[in-house]
Order: structure tokens, then sequence, then C-alpha cells
């Protein structure tokens, strides 16, 4: 199968990408490149300062819940 993950180059191998056919042979013949749809990678900055919209939650134990 030559499907390439986009960042890196064609000859190195990525244990990381996997590529799987849901139907045998659906992608014989086929070459192409994956490239991570835009907004899939974002800084920590980023998160956090989206995470500052929510109330903090505080952990409770509840009856019944393992400890």
């Amino acid at each position: 199968m030559n499907i390439y993950y986009d960042p890196f180059p064609r000859n190195e191998e990525i244990p990381f990408f996997m590529v799987k056919e849901l139907q045998s042979g659906y992608l014989s013949g086929v070459i192409g490149t994956f490239k991570d749809p835009e907004g899939y990678i974002v800084e920590n900055a980023e998160v956090e300062k989206f995470d500052t919209n929510f109330p903090i939650k505080e952990k409770k134990i509840l009856p019944g819940q393992l400890s």
C-alpha cells in the first residue's frame, strides 16, 4: 500500500501512522499522501485558553464508586 503521511519523507517509516482497508483490495493501486485536516493540531496554550471558558470541575467520589 502506498499511502504516506504528509509531514514526513516517503522513505521514512512512521510507526504511529497506519492505514487499514475496510474492504479488501479497495486501495489496490492507490498512491497518495494523507494530510491532517486544518485545525487538527493545536498548541497547548490555545487549549488552555479554550478551557478557561468552562467552570472548574470538582472531583467527587460517589457511593458505590470504586476508589
